[in-house]
């Protein structure tokens, strides 16, 4: 079988980075990357010189032997190059958040489906073996009921690009709480920086509301002391605590009255390498509904709507799939994060 053949849109660092991911699949080839920015085309070809570059994206949607395409453009140009890219049959995996609106996010996600083609988005730590776990301990009940979720995303300095640190950092958090609790919030109320005509803020806090009482606790800071990556759930009986930035051995911990805390060891396999696997696994079936378009259509309608209670002085917001409700981010070049 030959080798499934990939068209990387996007060379920033993100960008370089999934290009690494995905060309160190077995049976995957990078074969393109499309840059407009010719010192970041130039510093691609450098990283990869078996790789064919162009600044025109057409030039690699037209290659009959690409079968996917990874879009790691800026956010504000994810819905415009997705459906580009599935217009020509292309799988596509699209880095987060996988559009900066419910109505376009939508619109990927049902041209995929109405395809048949794979969508991929890249809520990378769905595929960290702790959190595979802790989705099985909180699906058990073994944390008890009325659960709380509490996540810490920080980082020092500022970022590379100015924009918002809502839409840049808390699209990871909002994926875990909705994957955990396996629905999506009812309302969202958020505080944040001031939002003026860039979007720019820099820290945010915010609450999701489910409509069974359990609640998600979210807060995301640039120009912190320190980096933080923590993230708890905590019920009556028990508290799992997850630390993305701890090795193997102490990434979950599981904290109870009777036996207080407990390791649980994971495999310590890297979540992008398992990321990039296992959507080409779902190219190589045509296995569409191995994607997780609809997942990311949620994380979207929870940042659209914390970004409106912000906006709106902190009042609670609905999580609405209408997309009467769009009200697009007007700053559009942060980074993933």
């Amino acid at each position: 079988m030959p080798a499934i053949g990939i068209a990387v849109i996007g060379a920033g660092p993100w960008g370089q980075t999934l290009t690494r991911a995905f060309a160190g699949v077995a049976d995957a080839r990078v074969r393109w990357i499309c840059e407009l920015d010719d010192e970041r085309r130039s510093r691609a070809g450098a990283a990869h010189p078996d790789v064919r570059l162009t600044g025109d994206a057409e030039e690699a949607l037209g290659d009959p032997a690409v079968t996917a395409v990874v879009v790691a453009v800026d956010p504000a140009r994810h819905h415009e190059v997705a459906m580009r890219a599935l217009a020509t049959g292309k799988h596509v995996f699209v880095e987060k958040p996988l559009a900066l609106s419910v109505r376009d996010a939508s619109a990927v996600h049902e041209a995929a489906a109405a395809r048949g083609l794979v969508l991929g988005v890249g809520h990378v730590l769905l595929h960290h073996d702790a959190i595979r776990r802790a989705r099985r301990i909180v699906a058990d009940g073994a944390l008890g009921g009325l659960l709380t979720f509490a996540s810490s995303r920080t980082t020092p300095g500022p970022p590379r690009r100015t924009g918002s640190a809502w839409w840049a950092l808390a699209p990871h958090d909002i994926s875990l709480a909705l994957h955990l609790f396996g629905e999506r919030p009812a309302t969202v109320t958020a505080t944040g920086g001031k939002w003026g005509p860039s979007g720019e803020d820099n820290a945010t806090s915010a609450v999701l509301h489910f409509i069974d009482g359990r609640s998600a606790h979210i807060e995301v800071a640039r120009f912190a002391p320190r980096k933080s990556r923590a993230t708890t759930v905590a019920g009556r009986a028990a508290t799992l605590t997850f630390d993305e930035l701890a090795g193997p051995e102490q990434t979950l911990r599981l904290w109870t009255p009777q036996h207080g805390t407990v390791l649980l060891p994971c495999d310590g396999v890297d979540a992008l390498t398992a990321q990039c696997r296992e959507f080409l696994a779902c190219v190589a079936q045509g296995d569409a509904s191995g994607g997780n378009g609809a997942h990311a259509v949620d994380v979207v309608a929870v940042l659209e709507a914390g970004e409106r209670s912000m906006r709106r002085g902190g009042t609670p917001q609905p999580v609405a799939l209408d997309r009467a409700t769009d009200a697009r981010l007007e700053a559009t070049s942060f980074e993933a994060a």
